[in-house]
């Protein structure tokens, strides 16, 4: 969901329940072994998975359900729906869900292009391969985020890491199991589920999101599946993805823009908030985007004040707990002293004590921004006058928006700095793009047009960061993607799978000349 350009990022969907379903009767011996697979399986202990399985009875439907459980946590897809389509398993509660997945997993993968990175043990599956332009950067992306992971939480990685980016919701949705409604309503872009980080395209968006954030968001999600066999609930799955998708990486200017303090102490006034254990099985599932939102600042908030408070040890003493089966209450005792209770009332403490921050006019909470209506049509039209070689008029339309918090706005501003470089007012180009905290949000032909003008001026401390920037919010956008070849540092291929010609390949109209 994108207002004004504002990105919500609602991503990880959490399963609520990995259990083992309903069985049929089986020997003992038999349910104890597939009972060790499947939590070797959640672990993403995969080679132990195998032999685990090697000594049971294929026959048995208990074991046939792991085998296909495992085939679909490697991304076998097709061998998970010949197993888990048999007539014996599909009796099993579980079974016959699982068997859902295989079939959409085979669906989405046929014809699919996989690009490898056998040194770092990467694999991304691209359902569209004019995606593939993407890899050099998931790559990077990734190997970056791993070593982050294991370094705050002390995760170890299976090989390989699997990345499938998909080309639009339908597939996210078979993909994973997220109702294509939920994903629809609360913004979702990604999920990491069986084993895998299944990623919408930036091309699905207009404009793209902030994707290789969303990847460690991801992944983080897989490690601290991995380090607590899929036993942390869901505050804490998503309050240390919240707190990891940025940690892979330097700084940037709109990290914490707005603070999820200052959300959560609006969402205390407008009554969103949830208990920690009470958000239910997914933040995906919630019922809106702004509840989404207020859940997401809630756990990123709390996992914050928990890290900051207990010190970064208590992350990776409270992720062993959980693994060694105690519940999330009993685990924060052992990791760190007081329990879920405890901890809740002294970080609703805090955040009831800090001084409030107003959130920016832009940042669509519980209301409308003043006179949405026309600084849309207005906009609009200064777009079209533009893309038909009409730039002096077309400012002067944008001179006609009265909406004080315009100018927040990224997009406004990105369009304006267009208009003044067609009419040669360079310097006030300049100036309508030169300082991040002008504006309420990142957007990738913002940050392309500031790195353009400061390229032309001899600024290459500003302009290479600024194209990054641009590519990581937008890397399928023209203006975006051909002109920040030297700041990704990648020389141009002659096969022509580079960004610049990926995102020429859509033949996408210019602004204005839609």
């Amino acid at each position: 969901m994108k207002t004004l350009h504002r990105l919500l990022l609602v991503s990880g969907f959490v399963a609520s329940s990995f259990g083992l379903g309903t069985r049929g009767s089986a020997n003992p011996l038999t349910s104890a072994r597939a009972a060790r697979a499947a939590e070797l399986t959640l672990g993403l202990d995969f080679e132990d998975a195998r032999r685990e399985l090697l000594g049971g009875d294929e026959g048995a439907p208990e074991i046939a359900l792991e085998i296909g459980r495992l085939a679909l946590y490697e991304s076998d897809c097709d061998a998970a729906l010949v197993t888990l389509a048999r007539s014996d398993v599909a009796k099993i509660e579980e079974g016959a869900a699982l068997s859902d997945i295989a079939r959409g997993c085979v669906r989405v993968t046929a014809g699919t292009v996989v690009v490898r990175d056998e040194p770092r043990a990467i694999e991304v599956r691209f359902q569209d391969e004019n995606d593939r332009a993407l890899a050099p950067l998931i790559f990077d992306t990734v190997a970056q985020a791993r070593d982050t992971l294991t370094r705050d939480l002390g995760v170890t990685w299976p090989r390989p890491t699997r990345i499938t980016v998909v080309r639009d919701l339908m597939s996210l949705s078979v993909m994973t199991g997220l109702p294509e409604r939920a994903a629809q309503t609360t913004g979702t872009v990604a999920v990491a589920k069986w084993g895998r980080v299944t990623l919408l395209s930036p091309r699905a968006s207009h404009h793209g999101y902030p994707w290789r954030d969303t990847i460690a968001h991801e992944l983080t999600h897989l490690a601290v599946t991995r380090a607590t066999v899929d036993r942390a609930p869901l505050w804490l799955q998503e309050g240390v993805a919240k707190r990891e998708e940025i940690r892979w990486r330097s700084p940037k200017p709109f990290d914490d823009r707005p603070s999820p303090d200052t959300i959560v102490a609006k969402g205390f006034d407008l009554k969103l908030d949830l208990p920690l254990d009470k958000l239910g099985p997914s933040i995906a599932m919630l019922p809106s985007a702004d509840a989404a939102l207020v859940a997401f600042a809630e756990v990123t908030s709390f996992v914050r004040f928990y890290a900051e408070t207990a010190g970064d040890a208590a992350l990776p003493r409270l992720l062993a707990a959980l693994r060694a089966k105690k519940t999330p209450s009993a685990s924060l005792v052992l990791a760190s002293s007081f329990d879920l209770q405890s901890w809740d009332a002294r970080w609703r403490a805090h955040i009831v004590g800090k001084p409030r921050e107003p959130l920016p006019a832009l940042f669509v909470l519980g209301s409308q921004p003043h006179d949405l209506r026309s600084l849309r049509d207005n906009s609009r039209l200064a777009e079209l006058l533009y893309g038909r070689g009409h730039p002096s008029e077309a400012l002067v339309e944008l001179d006609h928006i009265k909406t004080p918090e315009a100018m927040e706005d990224p997009s406004i501003r990105h369009l304006r700095a267009r208009l003044l470089e067609a009419l040669g007012r360079t310097s006030e180009a300049e100036a309508t793009v030169a300082d991040p905290k002008e504006v309420v949000s990142s957007y990738g032909p913002w940050w392309a047009i500031r790195g353009r003008l400061a390229r032309a001026r001899g600024d290459e401390a500003t302009a290479s960061p600024s194209f990054v920037e641009a590519v990581a919010n937008d890397p399928l956008d023209a203006e975006c993607a051909c002109e920040s070849a030297d700041a990704t540092g990648r020389p141009r291929e002659s096969s022509g799978a580079d960004l610049c010609d990926a995102a020429r390949a859509r033949h996408e109209p210019d602004v204005g000349q839609d």
